[in-house]
C-alpha cells in the first residue's frame, strides 16, 4: 500500500493571497505587461543537480526515520535509521517533469538502498532490542511541488505530495532475531510497507525541496530599479504548467513612489493600459524566454519624465563644461567662437550676456517596437534666454521632436541593459525675437549639443538597467535580446555553477547554502 505525505501548504489561503495580489493591480482583462517561460529543457539543469544532491546525503547517512506504532494491543514497534550500509549509484536515475495544470515533478528511480536500522519491540514481558538491514530495490520517489504566492507576497515553490513505490521491502532479520521474534516478524513486515514514506519521504523533502525551492521561481512581486524606479511582477493570473513549459504572466508596470507626509504609497497610475501582448507558441529551444511589450519601458520611461530626468539645461550654471561655456557667450574676442559670431544679431541686441538653453517635455514619452528597432519618441519645447548680469530676457521658443534609440541591448543575469541615443530630431514652430535665428540654425545648434553634451547624458539613462525576475537561479552562459513587432524577446540559457566552463568570469567560487550537505 502507498501511504501519500501531504505537506500542508494552506493551499486556499495561497489562492486567496494570489487573488488579493491580483486585484492590488490590475483590473480584470488587463494584458501583461511581460510574459515568463520557464521551458522544459531547464529542468535537465535541475534534475542533473538533485541526482548529485541524493548520493550526496546517500553517501552521507542522509536517510534519516524514526517511526514507531503498535503491532497488537499489548506489542508495540519502534524503527530508528542508523546508517546506510549500501546504494546503488550506477542504476540511480533522476528526471523532472512538468505535469499539465498540476505543478512540477522530480522523480528518483531504480532507487536500491540497504541501511541498517535499530529496533525496538515493547511487549508486556518486557523490551527486545536490536539492530537489523532494511532494503528496498528498483524504489522509486516522486515529489510533486506547486508555485503560488505565499502570505508574504513572495512568489515561491513548495510540496505538495511526496510518493513512493517500493519493490521488494524488507526487514533482514538475523536467525536468532528471526526465532525470537517469529510471532511479529509478518506484523513488522506489513508495518514496514505501509509506511514506506515516513521512511523516504522526510529526508527527500529536507534535502531537495530547499534546492527547488531556492532555485525555481523564487522572487519577490516587485524589485527596485535605480534612483526611485521599481517593477511590478505581479502576476495576473496562476502559474500555467502545460507538457513543454512553465508560463507566469506578470503584471509588469514600472512604477514610483508618492509620499504623502510621512507615508509612502506605491503609485501606479499610468495614462495608458497595457496593449495586447501575443507570445509565440513554439519552443524557442532556449531554456529561460522574457517576452515584454512596450509596457514596462514605457511605464519606466513614463515615471522618469515625472522626475525630468528628459528636461535638460544648457547654461553656465549646468554645465561642467568649460570649453562649452565659452561657446555660450555672446561676445567673445577676435578669432573666436561663441553664439555672439554664430548670431551676430544675437550679440549686438544683448551684449555682454551668456545663452541659457533650456528644454522640458510636453508629454510622456512613447514607445514603439519595430523589427530590430526601439524608438523612443519625446517631445520637447525650447526656450532661450540670455542673462545680462542679473536679468534674463527669453529671445526663443520652438518646438523639438526627438526620436531616442535603444542601442546595445543585453541581457546578464537577470537585467536587461542597453544604451538610449537621441537618433534625430526636428525643429518646428519657431519664434524668435533675434534675426538668422530658424528652424535650420537652431538645428545645428542642437545637433552640436547632442554631440557635445546630450547623448553622453542619454547613454547612462538606464544606468544599472532593468531588472526581471529571477526565475532560473543558475549560472547563465548564453543570452540573445531580439526587438520584433510589438515585442521584445529575451532568451536565455544556463548551467549549474560546477559544471559551467570554468574562465575567469564566470566562475562563482560562493558555495551555497541550499547545494551543501551537512555531513
Amino acid at each position: 500500500m502507498i501511504w501519500v505525505l501531504l505537506v500542508i501548504l494552506g493551499l486556499s489561503n495561497v489562492t486567496q493571497q494570489q487573488s488579493l495580489a491580483n486585484s492590488l493591480f490590475a483590473e480584470e482583462g488587463t494584458s501583461p505587461g511581460f510574459v515568463t517561460r520557464i521551458n522544459k529543457k531547464a529542468l535537465s539543469i535541475v534534475s542533473d543537480q538533485l541526482k548529485d544532491r541524493v548520493v550526496k546525503f546517500m553517501n552521507s547517512d542522509g536517510l534519516e526515520f524514526n517511526i514507531s506504532a503498535p503491532l497488537t494491543n499489548q506489542v508495540r514497534f519502534t524503527l530508528r535509521s542508523s546508517k546506510i550500509i549500501s546504494f546503488d549509484e550506477l542504476y540511480f536515475d533522476s528526471s523532472m517533469s512538468i505535469v499539465p495544470q498540476k505543478g512540477v515533478s522530480w522523480t528518483g528511480t531504480n532507487i536500491n538502498v540497504t541501511l541498517l536500522a535499530s529496533f525496538s519491540l515493547l511487549t508486556t514481558q518486557g523490551e527486545i532490542t536490536g539492530n537489523v538491514p532494511l532494503s528496498f530495490d528498483k524504489t522509486n520517489v516522486e515529489l510533486l511541488l506547486w508555485t503560488g504566492v505565499n502570505g508574504d507576497g513572495h512568489l515561491k515553490t513548495d510540496l505538495i505530495t511526496c510518493k513512493v513505490a517500493a519493490n521488494n521491502l524488507q526487514l533482514q532479520f538475523s536467525q536468532a532475531d528471526s526465532a525470537l521474534l517469529a510471532n511479529y516478524i509478518p506484523h513488522m513486515q506489513n508495518f514496514i510497507r505501509q509506511t514506506v514514506e515516513q521512511v523516504v519521504c522526510p529526508s527527500f523533502h529536507a534535502e531537495l525541496v530547499p534546492v527547488l525551492s531556492n532555485r525555481i521561481m523564487n522572487t519577490p512581486l516587485s524589485a527596485s530599479l535605480f534612483e526611485q524606479y521599481f517593477i511590478n511582477y505581479a502576476l495576473l493570473g496562476p502559474v500555467e504548467f502545460s507538457s513543454q513549459a512553465i508560463t507566469l504572466k506578470h503584471r509588469g508596470n514600472s512604477f514610483g513612489i508618492l509620499r504623502q507626509g510621512r507615508t509612502r504609497l506605491n503609485d501606479f497610475r499610468l495614462p495608458y493600459r497595457s496593449p495586447p501582448l501575443q507570445v509565440p507558441t513554439a519552443d524557442s529551444g532556449h531554456m529561460i524566454d522574457f517576452y515584454l511589450s512596450n509596457y514596462t519601458m514605457s511605464s519606466l520611461l513614463f515615471w522618469m519624465d515625472q522626475y525630468r530626468k528628459f528636461d535638460y539645461e544648457i547654461s553656465r550654471q549646468a554645465t561642467n563644461n568649460s570649453a562649452l561655456v565659452g561657446y555660450l557667450k555672446t561676445d567673445c574676442g577676435t578669432g573666436d567662437i561663441c553664439a555672439g559670431t554664430l548670431f551676430p544679431a544675437l550679440g549686438t541686441r544683448f551684449p555682454g550676456g551668456e545663452v541659457v538653453i533650456k528644454s522640458h517635455t510636453v508629454s510622456y514619452p512613447r514607445v514603439v517596437l519595430r523589427k530590430n528597432n526601439m524608438t523612443i519618441y519625446i517631445d520637447s519645447r525650447v526656450d532661450a534666454f540670455v542673462q545680462q548680469q542679473d536679468r534674463s530676457r527669453r529671445f526663443l521658443t520652438a518646438s523639438m521632436n526627438a526620436e531616442v534609440k535603444l542601442d546595445k541591448p543585453s541581457f546578464k543575469d537577470f537585467v536587461l541593459h542597453g544604451e538610449l541615443r537621441i537618433d534625430k530630431f526636428k525643429v518646428s514652430d519657431v519664434a524668435s525675437l533675434v534675426d538668422g535665428i530658424d528652424e535650420g540654425s537652431l538645428e545645428f545648434l542642437v545637433n552640436a549639443l547632442t554631440e557635445l553634451i546630450l547623448n553622453e547624458d542619454m547613454a547612462k539613462k538606464l544606468k544599472s538597467g532593468i531588472q526581471l525576475p529571477i526565475m532560473f537561479d543558475y549560472t547563465q552562459q548564453a543570452a540573445n535580446v531580439s526587438i520584433e513587432d510589438d515585442m521584445l524577446h529575451i532568451s536565455a540559457d544556463f548551467c549549474a555553477t560546477d559544471k559551467c566552463a570554468t574562465t575567469a568570469d564566470n566562475k562563482d567560487t560562493d558555495v551555497d547554502y541550499y547545494d551543501t550537505v551537512q555531513g
